[in-house]
């Protein structure tokens, strides 16, 4: 069961790189679809408490981010927070926040964000827009993290 759902979960992630680099929007649905499965696969690793407390605290973290940015956009930027941030940028992060344990989240939100601006930088005159594919780029960060999780045994994102 967590094998199949692992490999829905990546697929899932293809789709939302694919959709962000052609199309430079990703869906609604696809998005809620990814948050129910990587739930799923994060609450079969858990105890029911820990499992909570987990989301709890990834999605308080993730609320002091999108803060800190939005009074970034507003105050010294003059601009609304979507003008700058993509609501699927946001939505990628609460998929993140569900589909993982605190440290791990941590770890994988941190260095998706560094792989994305390094891949940007290295990559930027390949991209039509201005604007970074934030939510593409780390869903394709984190099917990696993930397939590299099911490959190798010596690695356990979910007992962080």
């Amino acid at each position: 069961m967590k094998m199949i759902l692992t490999i829905l979960m990546i697929l899932i992630l293809g789709i939302l790189f694919y959709q962000d680099l052609k199309e430079r929007k990703i869906s609604l649905w696809i998005l809620v679809i990814g948050i129910i499965i990587g739930g799923i696969i994060h609450y079969l690793h858990q105890y029911l408490m820990v499992f909570l407390w987990n989301i709890f605290i990834n999605t308080a973290f993730i609320m002091l981010l999108f803060g800190v940015l939005w009074s970034y956009a507003k105050l010294k930027m003059k601009k609304k927070i979507f003008d700058v941030f993509g609501l699927g940028d946001l939505l990628f992060f609460i998929l993140l926040a569900v589909s993982l344990p605190m440290l791990s989240f941590l770890i994988v939100f941190i260095f998706s964000l560094l792989f994305s601006l390094i891949t940007f930088i290295l990559l930027k005159n390949t991209f039509t827009d201005k604007t970074v594919p934030l939510a593409g780029l780390q869903s394709l960060f984190f099917g990696l993290v993930l397939m590299g999780n099911t490959a190798f045994s010596s690695i356990n994102l979910y007992a962080l």
